[in-house]
């Protein structure tokens, strides 16, 4: 598309500054911590609010580095090789890029196998994204 990244949709979320994806995503960050608990909350509702979280610091690190909002994609492969064309440094972060599944296709299962995963570390790793996030912001 001519001259950015992709057209904004009527469906997008109202951030429109690293500032406001940064509250949501903490806001969403919230609920995430408290689901490290297996037998409380399904693995599958975990893993989508950690793919949003994940989700909308990725949008916020990419409107420090560029004044165009970011595609309207739940892809997170896609804006962690946004960011790395930014040079950002993304080493740290992108284990989370697995999390694209659970928000396109695992969501959308109505018995989505168990992967098992450590939530504990994954949850430190989304807060660790956020508080990197956080620090670039004027």
């Amino acid at each position: 598309m001519a001259g950015g990244w992709s057209q904004r949709s009527l469906c997008m979320a109202p951030a429109e500054t690293p500032t406001a994806f940064l509250r949501i995503a903490r806001r969403d960050l919230s609920p995430v911590m408290a689901m490290v608990n297996p037998s409380v909350f399904d693995e599958a509702v975990w893993e989508f609010y950690l793919q949003q979280v994940t989700e909308k610091a990725l949008k916020a690190w990419l409107l420090v580095l560029v004044s165009e909002q970011p595609p309207f994609s739940h892809n997170l492969r896609l804006l962690f090789q946004m960011l790395r064309d930014q040079g950002a440094a993304i080493d740290p972060y992108i284990g989370l890029s697995r999390f694209t599944l659970f928000a396109v296709l695992r969501r959308y299962d109505e018995e989505p196998e168990q992967v098992n995963l450590d939530r504990a570390t994954w949850n430190q790793i989304c807060a660790d994204l956020l508080e990197h996030v956080a620090s670039l912001l004027p």
